[in-house]
């Protein structure tokens, strides 16, 4: 990994901590754009990642989206590890609940808790599970 890319993730990783999640949006924004433009794949979802996470809980849910959808896009491009696929996968299924779309989630939902137990993450395979129960009860209101 380059040293700048490395130095900006660990920069917007101590903002977000710190609570500065502004600078750490900026931060994570211009990693998934330095990785864009040199096609490191890996850092461009990690980073896109975050910016949804980030996106969501601040109130912007079609940030949020386009950053997970692409974070998704690029795992699928580079046969990513099946727990970064997973996460990937989390960040934009919650992007489609902060967007009122719960049914389309769900296909997320379920690709995502056969990536974590591919994994061997049962905490991932038990939230997704309770998304989908979530996403079932919703669609049956």
């Amino acid at each position: 990994m380059p040293e700048s890319v490395e130095a900006e993730l660990d920069a917007a990783y101590r903002a977000r901590a710190e609570g500065r999640v502004e600078e750490a949006l900026l931060g994570y924004a211009a990693v998934a754009a330095t990785a864009r433009a040199s096609g490191d794949l890996p850092n461009l979802s990690n980073a896109l990642r975050h910016v949804s996470e980030i996106a969501r809980q601040t109130g912007d849910p079609g940030r949020a989206l386009a950053a997970g959808s692409e974070a998704v896009s690029v795992c699928r491009t580079m046969a990513a590890p099946a727990l970064e696929f997973a996460n990937a996968l989390r960040v934009a299924a919650l992007a489609l609940e902060a967007s009122g779309r719960d049914s389309d989630a769900a296909a997320l939902w379920q690709e995502a808790r056969g990536r974590y137990q591919e994994a061997g993450v049962m905490a991932g395979v038990e939230g997704c599970d309770a998304h989908l129960r979530h996403g079932s009860a919703a669609t049956r209101s």
